[in-house]
């Protein structure tokens, strides 16, 4: 079992009781509040399970003059570490923190709002508190002890996948009429995925061209082999595409959450592990552009293979009926989208399924974890789902689909 690392361990010295102090008295406009004992922090993930800050928790007991009794909320923290390897690219700047901060102190609360005077409910953690200075932190409400449940693992059924596909599409539908009336959101745009700052996911393009050179010699892939040796090389610019807004009369835009995989939700689950309700959460690599980033990371990144590949038109349309009764709820005064338009921009942005096959299909058969990736990237681990043949599998039912929709040319 891995064991967590020093980052994981160790908070940063302001991480302290004076902090959380001052951070419970002003969200609660309260400079009466005391603390009735210390705040003991824990690790806020599962052993090397984070990628663009380390996480903490930590419970706050407190008193006031206003109140009697005493109170208590639970917090967890995403705050900087000292990054090596790939994630110095990742964190070079505190671009991925103004990004959530922005989204959770402005976007989410304003799509909620509209959301709700329609009758629908987006569900978010609460921010207590954010801040890029002096010390770059996030402050969130830990939802765990009233249920929630860290996604580990793939969604199995279409059934159980429904509350995160309606989730999607209601948080693109708000996204499409805040747009439209009150806030422009065109301005938020994922710095990880430019040109400019590609750095951080140089240890994926590595990724795929391994797979490139690999795939030459694999049995019964000789017709895909000529395909892929004339991708690799090109993909990182083919993939900043995908990434890059649709221009005016091509396509259509939304806000994506761009980062949405199965351990980016959170779950309820019944008495017998059912999923019944989800939680999309870490909003910092969202970005304006083609709904199908978001709509092939369902496909790909939130459901496990069997039900894509036995649902995939169940998984679209649902998303779309419920995007467009969003819209229709929210009394969207533009040109509504027609699933032909989605599956169009499905096509248009199709090698992001290319590379959701290639690469992060190995990472359903390998613990995806920081360790993982810093192993690949200093040349320890080769690439995970090579030698699996539950990732060949897919690679051989996956290709020929790829192939006949032009995607692999």
């Amino acid at each position: 079992m891995e064991q967590h690392t020093a980052d994981e361990l160790q908070a940063p010295d302001w991480l302290n009781d004076q902090f959380f102090l001052e951070v419970i008295r002003k969200a609660q406009n309260d400079p009466s509040i005391t603390l009735c004992h210390g705040c003991k922090l824990r690790p806020g993930t599962n052993p090397g399970d984070h990628f663009g800050s380390v996480m903490f928790r930590t419970a706050v007991h407190y008193r006031s003059n206003r109140f009697q009794s005493e109170r208590a909320i639970s917090l967890i923290m995403k705050t900087t570490t000292e990054a090596e390897g790939y994630k110095k690219e990742v964190l070079k700047d505190n671009s991925l923190f103004d990004t959530e901060i922005k989204m959770y102190s402005e976007v989410l609360p304003a799509m909620s709002k509209v959301l709700e005077e329609a009758g629908e409910h987006l569900e978010v953690p609460r921010l207590i508190y954010g801040a890029i200075k002096p010390h770059t932190i996030i402050v969130l409400e830990d939802i765990s002890p009233k249920g929630w449940q860290t996604g580990r693992e793939l969604v199995t059924s279409f059934e159980e996948a429904l509350p995160t596909i309606r989730n999607i599409s209601k948080f693109h539908a708000a996204s499409l009429v805040l747009h439209q009336t009150s806030m422009d959101l065109s301005t938020i745009h994922a710095q990880i995925y430019t040109k400019e700052f590609g750095g951080g996911l140089e240890i994926f393009y590595k990724g795929f061209d391994d797979f490139c050179d690999a795939v030459q010699t694999w049995d019964g892939c000789d017709k895909f082999a000529p395909k892929f040796k004339d991708l690799k090389g090109v993909i990182k610019k083919k993939l900043q595409q995908v990434y890059i807004s649709n221009s005016k009369g091509v396509g259509y835009n939304v806000l994506n959450h761009a980062d949405l995989h199965w351990k980016n939700l959170l779950h309820k689950k019944t008495s017998n592990d059912r999923i019944k309700d989800s939680m999309l959460i870490d909003y910092q690599c969202c970005n304006w552009g083609s709904p199908a980033v978001d709509v092939l990371c369902l496909l790909d990144m939130v459901v496990d293979h069997e039900t894509k590949k036995n649902y995939r038109k169940e998984v679209i349309y649902e998303y779309y009926q419920h995007f467009v009764e969003v819209l229709n709820k929210l009394g969207f005064l533009g040109s509504v989208p027609t699933l032909t338009d989605l599956h169009i921009e499905l096509l248009r942005k199709g090698i992001l399924e290319v590379f959701h096959v290639v690469v992060f299909e190995q990472f359903k058969h390998t613990e995806l974890t920081e360790t993982t990736l810093e192993d690949i990237n200093s040349g320890q681990l080769e690439n995970p789902g090579f030698g699996k043949e539950q990732y060949l599998n897919v690679v051989r039912t996956e290709l020929p689909l790829l192939m006949y929709k032009g995607l692999l040319d």
